[in-house]
Formats: structure tokens, sequence, C-alpha cells
């Protein structure tokens, strides 16, 4: 018998995706810092109170996306992450940093004690509208 995946079983699981708000060093910021992590809390919490069994926090509206966003994004990233934890403690929670922005992601999961990230182009190089995005499988493990 397989042991049970990340969600605690083998069959499908729902996962929320929480899209924080622009974040400061981006093109489309306006909000204070504080504001955009309410914003999310209450995203988080209504996904949680809908049954979902995971979220994922993402910078979605973070356009035009950098192949290699600024430090304030990974900083702003984590913040946010570890809010969300705090109101979801028993979900299971990951974190995208877009564009392809990998190793920062991991950075955010260790920081805000999350459970999991979403890697882009984990294995497969391909062509985005950000431009090149190379595979990164061997410097993320």
């Amino acid at each position: 018998m397989r042991p049970p995946g990340l969600f605690g079983r083998l069959k499908a699981a729902v996962v929320g995706v929480v899209h924080v708000g622009a974040l400061p060093g981006t093109p489309r910021s306006s909000l204070p810092l504080t504001q955009i992590i309410d914003q999310a809390c209450q995203e988080a919490e209504a996904y949680k109170d809908a049954g979902v069994d995971g979220l994922i926090v993402e910078n979605m509206h973070d356009l035009p996306y950098t192949v290699c966003p600024g430090p304030e994004v990974t900083a702003a990233m984590t913040v946010i992450s570890a809010a969300v934890r705090q109101t979801c403690p028993q979900l299971m929670l990951g974190v995208q940093i877009l564009c392809a922005a990998n190793q920062q992601a991991i950075a955010v999961a260790l920081a805000a004690g999350l459970d999991f990230i979403r890697a882009e182009g984990f294995v497969f190089s391909h062509v985005a509208d950000e431009g090149i995005i190379n595979a990164c499988a061997g410097n993320l493990l």
C-alpha cells in the first residue's frame, strides 16, 4: 500500500489560490502592505470556511511579471504567507512566486512554515511571455 499523498489521501484535493494584491516594487502596486496582508487573510478565511483541503499564496497581480522579482517581493510574500499560516494553521499551505522565482519560493516557504511550493519550469524549459524559463530541478533539489 502506498503512503497517503501530501494532503493525507490518495484522491484529488481542492486547493484554493490566494491571489495577493500587487506588491511593493511592482508597477501596479498601490496598497500598503498591511492592507494586502488583511485582504489575503480574508480570502484565506473564506476558502477555509468553504472547506478546501489546502491553499497556495501567489503574487498574481504583480503584472507585468519579471523573471527575477526584487527582494521586496520575496520579503512581502514571506510576511503575507506567515499571516495566512496563522489564519489557517490546519490547512496545507504553499506558495508560488511568479515568474519562476522558485528559489525565492523555497525561501518564503521555509521562513513562513509552509508545506510546499509550486515550481514553474521544474523539469522542462519553455518560452513564456517573460522570456525563456529554464528548468530548475537540479538547483531546487
